[in-house]
């Protein structure tokens, strides 16, 4: 226990703390009730009786507040209210936001009914969405057993599924209504994917470890067939610590076993990451290391690259070169682009 002066100084450090975080949930929270009751205001104005409010979610500086059209599971409004919620009303650049999130919400579900139609048809459970807030520009999360050397095959049992999501759009649905934006999960040995008894903009992914690998793609209005050349990894994988650390602990040890030596930053990430152009299990990066560090003068300058070749299968990572004065005079970076598939 603190006892004296000083814990007493402690003591009142944390009631002002712990005052100061209560002010700011308190404020949070009326925050948002004033945005839910303005806009649901501005909602039975504009569209009475059609509306009915799903949540809030926080911005940076705003709330967006989602309402769903009543009985349809699969259309979402979201606008953003000030965070002055009184400026929300009839005739603002509110009711503005509202309307352009009516129509945007309206051909968001379009797409996503037709994804429900389509997909469980052809053999293709979609999972979950992701990026809701993207409207049309959502992402669809499968699971498909991609082959580690040739996924061309599997990529292929998709073909009929997007003729079938297309045939199941109305016949003046847009190029955003028409194309698509996939995550690919990999099956868990062992373990079956659960779809949702029906995919809407809520469904969830039921487990989302970011070191496990998963792969991004997608198609454009007019082209009925997925390619691998343009699979690309999840930026998710990359940016997981226990990926990082051992890229990271693979550069250092590179450098400490070079006559130049060099210092690989703590807060490294990989630079230029590169799915291999035919393989799953093979990804190629940098990781930016410096020829000096100075305790307390702040970060260093990089002006170091060590090539990196990650072997999924067998979780080794190899050091391919050390590349040095990767900075021309005015501080910009020039490094060698790796070969293969991208990253995000």
């Amino acid at each position: 226990m603190l006892a004296g002066p000083k814990g007493k100084v402690f003591a009142l450090a944390g009631r002002w703390l712990l005052a100061l975080w209560l002010c700011a949930l308190l404020s949070a929270c009326a925050d948002r009730q004033a945005a839910v009751e303005a806009a649901t205001a501005l909602v039975e104005t504009t569209y009475p009786g059609q509306l009915e409010l799903v949540g809030a979610h926080l911005q940076k500086d705003h709330y967006d507040v989602v309402f769903a059209i009543r009985g349809d599971p699969f259309t979402r409004i979201r606008f953003g209210v000030d965070r002055d919620a009184s400026r929300c009303r009839p005739a603002s650049p509110c009711e503005d936001r509202l309307h352009r999130a009516y129509a945007a919400g309206v051909s968001a579900g379009v797409k996503l009914r037709a994804l429900n139609a389509a997909f469980p048809r052809c053999g293709i459970v979609p999972l979950a969405v992701q990026d809701a807030q993207a409207g049309t520009g959502f992402t669809t999360v499968v699971e498909l057993d991609l082959a580690v050397q040739d996924q061309q095959p599997a990529l292929d049992r998709l073909t009929p599924c997007i003729a079938a999501f297309r045939s199941a759009l109305p016949p003046d649905a847009t190029p955003e209504q028409r194309s698509l934006k996939l995550r690919i999960l990999l099956p868990k040995p062992g373990e079956t994917a659960r779809p949702p008894a029906l995919l809407t903009f809520e469904t969830t992914l039921a487990r989302t470890p970011s070191d496990d690998i998963s792969f991004l793609t997608g198609i454009g209005p007019e082209t009925d067939r997925i390619s691998a050349e343009n699979l690309r990894v999840h930026p998710a994988f990359l940016s997981a610590k226990k990926v990082r650390n051992q890229l990271v602990d693979a550069a250092a040890g590179a450098l400490s076993a070079d006559p130049a030596g060099g210092h690989v930053p703590k807060l490294a990430f990989p630079t230029g990451a590169r799915l291999d152009p035919q393989r799953l299990d093979v990804i190629r990066s940098y990781i930016l290391a410096c020829s000096t560090a100075r305790k307390g003068q702040g970060p260093c300058k990089t002006d170091i690259a060590v090539r990196l070749r990650h072997d999924l299968g067998t979780g080794e990572v190899t050091p391919e070169a050390i590349l040095r004065e990767i900075r021309d005079i005015s501080g910009s970076l020039h490094l060698p682009p790796l070969p293969g598939r991208g990253v995000g």
